[in-house]
């Protein structure tokens, strides 16, 4: 028991010291700027080998290679190929504790571990091990420290046992300055570090002491620790760095840094010490790296350090549990700077990347500071007349940061009336000494003189907050301050006076009370945010007028969403608008809005905040970082959190620019600030690199000229480009040619397959686009997919000669038929063309006679049930012995007559039409006058057509005219035409018969003003049996055998008859005869 008291006792002592430690380190971090650097962590998790990172090095391709101590890893920012010894595999890597590695002039990457030298040819894949003792390999050590590739080519092992030269010409090692040479021989022969300053001389580190080759002379130099000012510090050398300005840096394995002035041979000491926060990290300098911008970082046991060089002092970066943005591991043992400028820190735990090139500074919570902001989850930001800036948060109330001192001051909720009233802080705004705070409940004025604050809530009257929850605050050019709630938009005076819109905005149709932003233009007009679907408004204060814009599926010029987070208005009038769906451009002239969304470029659709810069630009916060368009160029250019900012996600009313055009954004991890003319925006976009070719399982190796057979026609591109600064937002496009017509947009998909390709070359071209909205030059591979064989010219050459030879064998084979074929086929057409009339003959017959029955039974049953009624009706008056009237009896007798005239008539029609069909009916041709003769028959039935109500026109245009005819069959055609007239033409109506003289024919023509007949019908009602019946020729009845002989009387007579007919405007009946009647 006593036991466990006393471990707990001294995990307390441990926390304790702990916490106080961290506190004087971090006591520092809000007022030094030059800490903020943001780390990003590549770990096992994201598929590296190993956490312990040896060495780093980038090859020519763009490749990252990363060695750690289970492993060697190759990695193109998305994916990673590890290197590992296997027994089982001969191409592998002889050890997998990876030391160093370099790339010759070839390409060949060089790896040093523990267990051997090798060389990987990235053309081939093949791997060389170089093995001391093995295959003849007099390499003087296995275990390999450093790798050295020169300036004319060399290339150079250190071991643990000796310096060697490779002798490409043998493949094979020289070994240099060995301990048999005791004049000429290093300090020590386990060799730690080589590098090659600017003047050609080697510097080489032992384990005891600095050793230096002269270029000319070849003569060593050795340097040791003798304690003395102008001499090293420990004589373990285990890093050395060359840099540009003639220093030879010294890193000792316990004994700190050392830089040694290649000019005056004069030597600076750098060494750790606890009491100075200032000093180096550690004592064991594992590497030393001057980066293109000049500044000096050193990796230590205890941190990563970098150099002050004007003042001497170090800004050391150390792991906090506490804050994933810090680096990983404070056991540095590797640094590299890649090709666009970021640097690579290797470290016991992992990789930390970072972007130096950032001039992003952050304010953060530190949980080991008390005078750091309350929290990290940010709220509205205001800078007020002094420079003061008031920062809220969502949780823990408002700081106030004074930037000159360094010092913040922190406003709480509390009972106290003359606190701030709730502690979830929504926006801020000021005007001379007030200060406004918009919280979650109710409005708050701070008084910077009196130091107090007023509370303003909703009191139930219309002089009174409208609602509790206030969302955003503007104040405008007269100094009214406009809240938009979440119940609602007023305004306040500042003094005594509350306005609500409410009934305004009802008035005007808009329903939308929650509201995300305000803002006025030049014109005064008020612009508004609606922050659920009421889209921007616009008011008119002085005269209330509104006009909203919302999304319209339909119209590409309306705006993109409807649930907006920002406005900002740009110097030209412009108004920018931030929604959940990309950016608007609001153009006031046309009323169009112009989106922005992710496939422009925009780093995220979801836009919290929006910021103009003193050049127009807009800058906007998001869901994945921050993005400038850069108006000039029309393109974005996105930063992240690997760029300095507090993280990738930002939060709504977190934005402030000030006077001096500083630039503002919190998020759920601090509070970013910067100067957009002071970020380094460093021209970076490398091409794509085709990072492996596939067909079907296979790999292709040799890009140069790649063949794929008709059997796998399929093919599979991998490629990256190698940018690491924001990998996730590099967008991919590519295109074959041969079958894609345009570019293909696949955003961060870094690879295509193309499946069952047709024969022929092709050629796939690939671009990619970096954050920084630049487009990479085009990267092209081109291949070809072989033939078929039964697609090769060869093939198509025999397919010829078959094809003829069949053709003519057939061509010759078809002569011979074709006679035969022809005799037989004029038997068979001309037996075909007998049977075919045969049938057409029976099949009309047969037609006719079913017809003919079933029509003339209902035609003659129609006149007889009348004549049958009739007589009933008389039998049945005279069994009752009633005295019949003579008029009834006229009546009974009259009808019986007309019945049984109908009746005669319609057999003497079939007897006519019957004789005419079997061609036994005679006309009796004479010359008659054709006129006299139609006005004879239409005079005779004048008293029947003025008794019908009818006016009767007869128009001759000439008085006689002779032609040969049947004037008895005439007769019946003119009675039919002009009966059919009656028949149809009402009461009022007219009927002209009209005789035209066509020189050797003659013209006939009955036209009523009757109802008329369709179009579909005028042939069909010369055909008996295909008589047009419809409700109207059922009420004025008819067989239709009339007009069926008139046709086949005149077409006796060689003439012809048709109608000219519409319905509503009357029928004319039209007959034509010739002058002379031939047989």
């Amino acid at each position: 028991m006593r036991k466990k008291l006393y471990k707990v006792i001294f995990m307390i002592i441990v926390s304790i010291i702990f916490i106080i430690n961290m506190s004087v380190n971090n006591a520092f971090a809000i007022t030094n700027d030059d800490k903020n650097i943001n780390f990003k962590r590549i770990t096992v998790e994201d598929g590296l080998s190993q956490t312990s990172v040896e060495y780093l090095f980038q090859d020519s391709k763009g490749y990252m290679w990363i060695g750690t101590i289970d492993g060697l890893n190759r990695y193109n920012g998305s994916r990673f190929e590890v290197f590992r010894y296997s027994k089982d595999k001969p191409n592998s890597i002889s050890g997998n504790y990876i030391s160093a590695i370099a790339e010759d002039d070839e390409g060949n990457i060089w790896v040093g571990t523990s267990r051997g030298l090798n060389r990987i040819n990235t053309h081939t894949s093949e791997i060389t091990t170089y093995l001391p003792g093995v295959n003849g390999c007099n390499l003087s050590n296995y275990n390999i420290t450093e790798i050295l590739i020169d300036s004319k080519g060399d290339i150079y092992i250190a071991t643990e046992d000796g310096l060697n030269l490779y002798n490409e010409e043998d493949d094979n090692f020289i070994r240099l300055y060995n301990s048999g040479d005791k004049k000429n021989s290093l300090s020590s022969q386990f060799v730690y570090s080589i590098v090659e300053d600017n003047y050609g001389n080697y510097w080489i580190g032992t384990d005891n002491g600095l050793n230096k080759i002269e270029n000319n002379s070849q003569k060593i130099i050795k340097y040791y620790s003798d304690g003395g000012d102008n001499s090293i510090n420990d004589n373990f050398i285990f890093k050395l760095y060359a840099d540009n300005l003639d220093n030879l840096w010294i890193g000792t394995y316990n004994g700190g840094l050392n830089k040694l002035d290649l000019k005056t041979n004069k030597i600076e000491k750098f060494e750790n010490d606890p009491n100075d926060d200032t000093s180096i990290a550690g004592n064991f300098i594992r590497y030393i790296l001057r980066d293109s911008r000049n500044e000096l970082w050193i990796a230590t046991n205890n941190g990563l350090s970098r150099l002050n060089e004007e003042e001497n002092k170090f800004i050391n970066y150390k792991s906090k549990i506490y804050d994933p943005q810090s680096i990983v591991s404070n056991n540095v043992l590797s640094l590299f700077e890649d090709k666009s400028g970021a640097i690579w820190v290797g470290t016991y735990d992992g990789i930390s990347l970072f972007n130096p090139q950032n001039s992003f500074k952050n304010y953060k919570n530190d949980p080991f500071n008390t005078n750091s902001l309350s929290e990290n989850m940010m709220a509205g930001i205001y800078e007020d007349d002094e420079g003061l800036l008031w920062v809220g948060t969502v949780n823990e109330g408002l700081n106030l940061i004074d930037r000159k001192s360094g010092n913040i001051t922190k406003f709480k909720s509390s009972d106290d009336e003359d606190s701030l009233s709730n502690n979830h802080i929504r926006d801020i705004v000021g005007i001379q000494n007030e200060i406004w705070i918009a919280t979650e409940f109710g409005l708050n004025k701070y008084d910077k003189l009196t130091k107090k604050f007023t509370r303003y809530y909703n009191e139930d009257n219309e002089n009174s907050l409208l609602y509790n929850d206030v969302r955003t605050l503007y104040i405008d050019n007269e100094g009214i301050l406009w809240i938009g709630t979440r119940d609602g938009l007023c305004t306040f005076d500042r003094k005594n006076t509350f306005k609500s819109y409410e009934d305004i905005f009802i008035k005007n149709g808009i329903t939308e009370n929650v509201f995300s932003d305000i803002i006025q233009d030049k014109d005064g007009i008020i612009w508004i945010a609606s922050a659920l679907d009421g889209g921007l408004i616009r008011l008119n204060k002085n005269t209330n007028e509104i006009k909203s814009y919302r999304n319209n599926e339909e119209d590409r010029y309306s705006i993109s969403f409807n649930a907006l987070k920002t406005i900002a208005i740009d110097s030209k009038n412009n108004i920018w608008i931030g929604s959940q769906f990309g950016l608007n451009k609001f153009d006031r002239s046309t009323e169009k809005f112009h989106r922005y969304t992710e496939d422009s470029g925009l780093s995220n659709n979801f836009i919290y905040g929006i910021l103009i810069d003193n050049e127009d630009n807009p800058w906007m916060s998001t869901n994945y970082g921050i993005s400038k368009f850069d108006i000039k160029n029309d393109k974005f250019v996105d930063y992240n959190v690997t760029d300095g900012l507090q993280s990738n996600e930002f939060n709504g009313y977190s934005y402030f620019k000030s006077k001096s055009g500083e630039m503002f954004f919190g998020g759920i991890n601090g509070l970013t600030y910067f100067y957009p003319n002071q970020l380094e925006e460093k021209k970076f976009s490398p091409n794509v690199v085709i990072d492996s070719i596939y067909s079907g399982e296979k790999e292709i190796l040799d890009i140069s000229n790649i063949k794929i057979g008709y059997k796998n026609s399929n093919i599979q591109f991998n490629f990256f480009m190698p940018d690491y600064r924001n990998v996730s937002k590099i967008q991919y496009a590519y295109k074959l040619d041969g079958l894609d017509e345009n570019w293909i947009f696949s955003d961060d998909r870094n690879y295509v397959s193309y499946t069952n390709l047709e024969s022929g070359v092709y050629k796939f071209q690939v671009v990619a686009r970096n954050s920084s909205g630049d487009w990479s030059k085009v990267t092209t591979v081109s291949f070809k997919v072989g033939m078929k064989p039964w697609q090769t010219p060869l093939a198509y050459v025999m397919y010829a000669l078959i094809v003829s030879l069949v053709l003519y064998i057939i061509w010759n084979r078809v002569k011979i038929l074709d006679s035969l074929v022809e005799q037989r086929t004029h038997e068979l057409n001309s037996k075909l063309k007998e049977n075919k009339e045969l049938y057409d003959k029976l099949i009309k017959n047969e037609k006719y006679k079913n017809n003919y029955f079933v029509n003339l039974s209902h035609e003659l049953r129609t006149p007889l049930n009348v004549i049958i009624s009739t007589q009933q009706l008389i039998t049945k008056l005279n069994e009752e012995d009633k005295d019949i009237p003579k008029e009834k009896i006229l009546y009974y007798m009259s009808t019986l007559r007309r019945n049984s005239d109908r009746l005669l008539k319609l057999i003497n029609n079939i007897i006519d039409t019957s004789k005419i069909e079997s061609g036994s009916y005679k006309l009796i041709i004479e010359k008659h006058d054709i006129v006299y003769l139609v006005e004879e028959i239409v005079l005779s039935m004048k008293d029947f057509i003025e008794a019908n109500g009818i006016e009767l026109v007869i128009d001759p245009d000439v008085e006689e005219k002779i032609i040969e005819c049947d004037g008895s069959e005439i007769e019946k055609c003119i009675v039919n035409l002009v009966g059919n007239a009656v028949k149809f033409t009402p009461r009022g109506g007219k009927i002209e018969v009209r005789i035209v003289d066509l020189n050797n024919k003659v013209k006939i023509s009955v036209k009523d003003s009757g109802i008329g007949i369709e179009k579909k019908y005028h042939d069909a009602i010369f055909d008996r049996f295909g008589q047009a019946y419809n409700d109207v020729s059922e009420e004025h009845g008819g067989s239709g055998l009339g007009l069926t002989v008139t046709k086949q009387l005149v077409t006796l007579h060689n003439g012809r008859i048709f109608v000219k007919s519409e319905p509503g405007h009357g029928s004319e009946f039209v007959i034509i005869l010739p002058v002379k009647y031939t047989m």
